[in-house]
């Protein structure tokens, strides 16, 4: 399937950022297992997952100060997931949030001039910002104003991805900023109410994250570039669909779920929409894969 874009010039080469977190993760394994030669810069402040293989090597740095350029050769493209994730964390440390979106796609950009690689990624927020502004949903697009002027300057290639609601094996279950589907499985496992934000009608397009690695293997293949694609499953659950996945039909107020303060300016509602025609399709499916987990506990 890769045969033509591994005889490029490039030999296969890409470079991932982000690539020891959740997503990361996945695809840097997804890419290995195919064949590729894998860069991967991260500096561990999202997550610690790393693979011991020959075609990946390493770079334990901050994406924004990094001097890959100067110690790998040109790769086919850059895969940019070093962005800071959630909009919930952004309320608490907006500047954080902004500062390092901003400063790593910056630097993303400027590798993709200097190497002129083939290809260069870009992730968005799944909101795409129309219902609700944010530190999170706000950097997103300050970042997309980056990328145009580096377009319209530097001739630079690139595509805006936007991931929907990503969930799966690694992901965050901990802490305040563990992922919904993540945190109500800890809490549903530890026999404690599961914290619906509101009145649990927001809507989300939960996506397998098998499924997005999947996407982002058919976009390398269709040697896409200056598109906006959209990789998300096209099945909405509500927040509180999702309480009665874990506990049930019959969950009762107060003992399997209770209620907590919506936030201010937070999405109501995602639902992936096709934009490009790939050689892709999402098959996981969410009710499926809580079930397996449940499984897995044995409770």
């Amino acid at each position: 399937m890769y045969n033509s874009i591994m005889n490029e010039e490039t030999s296969a080469r890409i470079l991932v950022t982000g690539g020891c977190g959740f997503i990361g993760s996945h695809l840097v394994d997804r890419l290995s297992e195919i064949g590729f030669e894998v860069f991967v810069v991260d500096d561990l402040r999202q997550g610690e997952y790393v693979w011991d293989r020959p075609n990946i090597q390493y770079f334990f740095d901050d994406v924004s100060t990094s001097n890959i350029i100067e110690q790998i050769p040109r790769p086919l493209a850059i895969i940019h997931l070093a962005n800071s994730p959630r909009v919930r964390r952004s309320f608490d440390e907006p500047r954080d949030t902004i500062d390092n979106n901003i400063t790593t796609t910056t630097a993303v950009a400027d590798w993709a001039r200097h190497w002129q690689t083939y290809l260069f990624f870009a992730t968005s927020s799944s909101t795409q910002y129309k219902e609700s502004v944010n530190p999170y949903t706000w950097s997103k697009a300050a970042c997309e104003s980056i990328l145009d002027m580096y377009e319209e300057l530097y001739d630079l290639k690139f595509m805006k991805m936007f991931f929907y609601n990503v969930y799966g094996p690694r992901e965050p279950m901990d802490g305040d900023y563990a992922t919904v589907v993540a945190k109500f499985g800890r809490q549903y496992k530890n026999g404690e109410p599961m914290t619906v934000v509101g009145d649990g009608t927001q809507s989300r397009d939960f996506t397998h994250v098998n499924d997005i690695c999947s996407g982002l293997l058919a976009i390398i293949e269709n040697k896409m570039n200056g598109e906006v694609v959209n990789l998300g499953r096209g099945n909405p659950y509500s927040i509180m669909d999702l309480v009665k996945m874990y506990a049930g039909e019959s969950a009762k107020d107060g003992i399997d779920y209770k209620h907590v303060p919506k936030r201010k300016n937070e999405g109501q509602a995602t639902k992936w929409s096709e934009t490009i025609k790939l050689n892709w399709k999402p098959t996981m499916n969410l009710p499926d894969y809580i079930e397996e987990l449940k499984k897995s506990w044995e409770l």
